[in-house]
């Protein structure tokens, strides 16, 4: 069972714990039918339970390993496993399954047995008797049969799927190619050397003057604008490479622009060859050194103009406890992620593009996988997005521990207001935002961040709050200069904070936890995610101390909430769920129709789902009569006008007897549908109800039907009337009686008012 191939096979089938599809429920119902069998089940076997891809009969999605009988099929892959009674095996006298509920007694299951050899499962059928005869030849081979079409739904499944995965990486590769060629300023040229067609993009004529119209689409075209001291050197040096083995080729020349200037390019190029080796084509960009070099220029003085914040800013980025990410646009961008960052996530950046987001393992908070487009850095680099705090549930790469993180990512412009690149911050411990390659831009992160983002000079006075720290901490912008570090915190907290923070972190450490800060205004707590770290300068010599702090009030407020609604949820889910079963072994246990059946216990459920819907639109636990009757009898309703005539004063009802309200309503109208007044055009049905006894009032409900066929009382009573009369006396102590005149039926209802109150 715990062969490591063999898992491995199974997992490659990414087929575990999928939604129900309907290929392989038509296996287990066909086995089922073949076998004579009430249960069957696609199970597949890991290396901790049984799982079952589909089943009819049997209730549970999946069994741990000491409950399954389908891990002794694996130890005879070659045949199929017949018991006939299990009661009587010494591998199974002992199974749960067989000793106590259901009571499990005959098994027989055809291994699924891979291409490879490896057998991931069984396709099994189960009886609640014992078959001594065991199976017949003929439905042996037909077991056998529709296991192999299961492993070949399998393998079906398995191909679409890295068709699909195929397809996508294609269509990313083209359009990240489609975006760079579009957005460089290189002139980027594809020479399809076999017909001597060449391709230029836009920046021919943006760069170079050349309209399209004026361009020939061959080398020849490019070698006639090469500077004619030039134009031999390159030709020789471009086709060495081509008629050569090489792959890469670049040199720099003069290229004839369209005023008749020459610009000074460096020209590139790769070379794509055949099976034999021949060159086919070649891809190559060219690139106006002039313009490089002013943008060198330009670079090298914006690094000289912040140098002084570079240093300080580079010292947070490589020491912050929290994970910083920064992901640019275009060539050249920036593309930069922490140590802590690689260890939240498991892994770097990956890919430039498209690409390294689909590789990503993320969940929303309520399940949902990341879409690529919606991951908060691509909304920011796409749409200028700024998001703070997005919970996330992320699995590590590395430890395939799921993690929930919360992520704040946001834009950094240029002074022409473009967007530039997205700075994330992965709040694993706290959150710290940082910037692009480009570190004069770091200075601006800190001032987005809506963090509280604090520094400190080696004495404790501090030199620079953010101003999402300011207003965190009711501080004006003058008076942070004016504040030390340990003013930040609460007079309870101060002696843990001066005793073990500071001198911790002018260790050169730093600390993080849950703690509280000061609120300058009020001197209320604010409770935050707290990060205490050292700062040195280039020689190892302590210069300071870093803060980034996150307010947790939100979180901590919003999980009291979610507590309070997990337990409401689990008490009216146990309650549902226990009137659903009783409803579900009623109808079944005595059904000659199929059908039938099936159809009777759909209605029902959606007369129990329209009262759930109504019980759920209020901010209690109670819901209206009228509008718990009127949701019942909506799905009869064929649209005739007054079919139903309800009437009578509000009256709240808990949620155990709008159910049983519900459903009676439901019962009754579908008795008038097939037999009674709903059953003619004309005919219809009155209900109406009042409260006596103002001193202990008791609920009085009549229903009557009008003009329908003759009534002529039942010969007997199915689940449907017991339902009827009985189904308000265990719930809330109600009396019901029906009456079968000639006129129609009539059904009367008392309970007493205090009960049917009751939320149950």
């Amino acid at each position: 069972m715990c062969d490591p191939d063999r898992l491995g096979a199974l997992e490659a089938y990414g087929i575990l714990d999928t939604l129900p599809e309907r290929a392989f429920d038509d296996v287990v119902r066909l086995a089922g039918r073949l076998c004579d069998t009430p249960v069957a089940l696609v199970s597949l076997v890991t290396a901790t339970r049984q799982w079952f891809k589909a089943r009819t009969g049997f209730p549970a999605p999946e069994t741990d390993l000491s409950r399954s009988v389908c891990a002794h099929a694996l130890a005879q892959p070659d045949s199929l496993l017949v018991i006939p009674d299990l009661t009587q095996d010494p591998r199974t006298a002992a199974n749960p399954l067989v000793t106590a509920s259901p009571g499990i007694r005959f098994y027989a299951g055809a291994p699924l047995r891979t291409p490879g050899g490896q057998v991931l499962g069984t396709l099994c059928v189960i009886d609640y008797v014992s078959r001594p005869e065991g199976l017949g030849a003929a439905e042996a081979d037909d077991l056998r049969a529709l296991a192999r079409q299961v492993v070949s739904q399998l393998e079906l499944r398995r191909a679409v799927a890295e068709r699909e995965a195929a397809l996508r990486d294609a269509r990313a590769t083209e359009e990240r190619y489609r975006r760079a060629a579009r957005a460089t300023n290189d002139a980027i040229w594809d020479w399809d050397l076999c017909a001597d067609h060449v391709l230029w993009n836009e920046a021919l004529a943006t760069a170079y003057g050349h309209a399209p119209a004026t361009v020939e689409p061959t080398g020849a075209w490019w070698l006639a604008h090469i500077h004619p001291d030039d134009r031999a050197r390159i030709d020789a040096s471009i086709h060495a490479v081509i008629d050569g083995t090489g792959t890469a080729w670049s040199d720099e020349y003069r290229f004839l622009r369209a005023d008749g200037s020459y610009a000074h390019v460096f020209d590139r190029g790769s070379v794509i060859r055949d099976e034999a080796g021949r060159a086919v084509r070649m891809i190559g960009a060219l690139l106006d050194l002039t313009e490089r070099d002013r943008a060198e220029a330009a670079r090298r003085d914006s690094e000289r103009q912040l140098e002084l914040e570079r240093g300080l800013l580079e010292a947070v980025f490589r020491q912050a406890p929290v994970g910083i990410s920064v992901a640019g646009i275009g060539p050249g961008a920036p593309n930069l992620v922490n140590a802590r960052a690689e260890e939240i996530l498991g892994h770097g950046l990956g890919g430039r593009g498209l690409s390294r987001y689909e590789a990503f393992s993320a969940l929303h908070a309520d399940g949902r996988s990341y879409d690529p487009h919606e991951y908060p850095s691509l909304r920011a680099l796409r749409d200028g997005a700024v998001v703070t705090g997005e919970g996330m549930r992320y699995r590590n790469a590395a430890t395939g521990e799921v993690r929930l993180l919360e992520v704040s990512s946001a834009p950094v412009r240029g002074e022409d207001g473009a967007i530039q690149a997205a700075v994330t911050v992965f709040l694993d411990v706290t959150e710290q935002r940082r910037a692009e390659a480009q570190l004069r831009r770091l200075a601006l992160v800190a001032e987005q961040s809506s963090d509280l983002i604090a520094i400190a000079d080696a004495e404790g006075r501090v030199v620079y709050v953010n101003p999402a720290g300011r207003a965190l901490v009711g501080l004006a912008g003058g008076a942070a200069q004016a504040a030390r570090l340990t003013d930040f915190f609460t007079p309870e907290d101060l002696p843990f904070a001066e005793g073990t923070i500071l001198p911790e972190v002018r260790a050169g450490g730093s600390w993080s936890g849950e703690f509280r800060v000061r609120h300058f205004a009020t001197g209320a707590a604010v409770p935050v995610r707290y990060n205490l770290f050292s700062l040195r300068g280039p020689g190892g010599a302590f210069e300071g101390f870093a803060a980034v702090s996150h307010d947790i009030s939100a979180r901590k407020a919003a999980e009291a909430q979610q507590e309070i609604l997990n337990r409401e949820l689990s008490h009216r889910l146990k309650n549902t769920l226990a009137i659903v079963q009783a409803i579900a072994m009623q109808t079944l246990r005595n059904a000659t129709d199929p059908a039938e059946a099936r159809e009777a216990l759909a209605a029902r459920l959606i007369a129990l789902g329209k009262a759930h819907d109504i019980l759920m639109t209020g901010e209690g636990e109670s819901a209206d009569l009228r509008a718990v009757l009127a949701g019942a009898l909506s799905i009869h309703d064929d649209g005739r006008p007054g079919r139903f005539r309800l009437g009578g004063p509000p009256v709240p009802c808990g949620a155990r007897a709008a159910l049983s309200l519900a459903l009676m309503a439901h019962e009754l109208a579908t008795n008038a549908v097939k037999y009674g007044a709903l059953r003619v055009p004309d005919g219809y049905v009155t209900l109406g109800w009042t409260v006596t006894d103002p001193a202990d009032p008791v609920l009085a409900l009549r229903w009557q039907e009008h003009g329908g066929p003759r009534v002529v009382p039942p010969a007997r009573r199915g689940f449907g009337s017991r339902l009827i009369e009985r189904g308000l006396a265990g719930s809330v102590g109600g009396e019901v009686a029906t009456h079968y005149p000639p006129e129609g039926v009539i059904c009367t209802l008392t309970a007493p008012l205090a009960e049917l109150r009751t939320g149950g």
